[in-house]
């Protein structure tokens, strides 16, 4: 992982991130959601946002499906009754009876982190799940009690098999957290395709093209047009093609639909029904480092990594060698004083969704 230290100057209009996060929630407790479940949501949202996770972020609470036209239709459910259909002292399987998914995912993972505080580890799966934002969130959750957590889950197909060219699975991401003994967390958060469907949008709403590897047409050739998924075309997986070993970002996005959609008893997204492409399944876990080792040396031992890494030399155009994590981190101490960027059309829209339910959208 490298950080080329050679991005674009950042003109887009900034907002102090408490604002965002009462004008989120304020749009939440419009839509019947508690006012305790709101001020969550908004904060997963936001999370996402400011550590440089904008595909994830604010962005989709005007558009998408698992936010307000979600709310508006019926599919994403303002007070859900969560059912635990199974539990255990380390295992739980949970019905999200359609609720908001960034609500539901951050009570499952919070039942994780009490089950592995009580018995050593815990693992949650979530079924009629909806849309959970950025999965990095709640692995990052168990860092902060100085556990290991992780996170998955499974989205409807729009990638395409390695070699193939119908869909087959969906972006399904990956999300690790580990504890560091400087502080800085290990946190991973990837797609296992070779982009991550938000990307798009945002190459959409910026008007750029898409750099090779990312998608194909229904063809299986190459295009640049971030509009491409709504003409039948497909993500590629992690690695893009088969002479760059695409196979491995297909078997790990298989994976992942198993453990977050077959485990949960969803189904595959492959089968699964999907209504208007929202319902998801999911799965977290969350374990005690002292089952293993010394918590104290665990962290000692990442961090020698951690700084053995960051010292190795870069390739030229690359400014510093970097590990997952490291980038998030740098991201939220400027978003934190210096505001959350956000794109015109997103404001747009923003400030629509506010006029609709009555609340302004701050100006700063």
């Amino acid at each position: 992982m490298a950080w080329t230290g050679l991005q674009e100057p950042e003109t887009r209009h900034r907002f102090d991130a408490s604002n965002l996060r009462a004008f989120t929630a304020a749009v939440l407790r419009s839509y019947g959601v508690p006012a305790e479940d709101a001020v969550i949501g908004a904060e997963v949202l936001i999370d996402a946002d400011l550590v440089g996770i904008e595909s994830h972020g604010i962005a989709h609470l005007p558009w998408h499906i698992g936010y307000a036209p979600g709310f508006e239709s019926g599919v994403v459910n303002p007070t859900p009754e969560i059912k635990a259909l199974r539990e255990t002292p380390v295992s739980a399987a949970w019905d999200g009876d359609g609720g908001f998914g960034a609500i539901v995912c951050q009570k499952a993972m919070s039942h994780c982190i009490d089950k592995a505080l009580t018995s050593g580890m815990g693992m949650v799966t979530v079924r009629n799940g909806r849309h959970f934002g950025a999965a990095g969130y709640y692995a990052h959750m168990a860092v902060e009690h100085d556990l290991i957590g992780m996170a998955m889950c499974n989205v409807p197909p729009i990638a395409v098999a390695s070699g193939g060219k119908g869909r087959v699975f969906g972006t399904n991401p990956i999300a690790m957290a580990a504890p560091i003994a400087d502080g800085t967390p290990f946190r991973l958060d990837i797609a296992t395709t070779a982009v991550a469907g938000g990307k798009l949008e945002i190459a959409g709403r910026q008007s750029k093209p898409l750099p090779e590897g990312w998608a194909v047409d229904e063809n299986g050739n190459h295009s640049d047009d971030p509009f491409i998924l709504r003409k039948n075309g497909g993500l590629l997986p992690l690695g893009s093609t088969i002479t760059t070993s695409s196979h491995k970002g297909y078997g790990l996005g298989l994976m992942v639909d198993i453990m977050s959609g077959v485990l949960s008893g969803d189904g595959s997204g492959l089968f699964a029904p999907r209504g208007q492409n929202l319902i998801q399944g999911q799965w977290f876990a969350a374990w005690r480092i002292d089952l293993f080792c010394e918590p104290d040396e665990f962290k000692a031992s990442m961090k020698e990594m951690a700084d053995a890494i960051r010292q190795v030399d870069p390739v030229d155009g690359v400014e510093r060698v970097v590990i997952p994590g490291d980038p998030e981190e740098m991201a939220r101490a400027d978003r934190s004083v210096n505001g959350i960027p956000l794109d015109e059309e997103t404001i747009e829209q923003l400030i629509a969704l506010g006029e609709q339910r009555g609340i302004p959208f701050p100006t700063e």
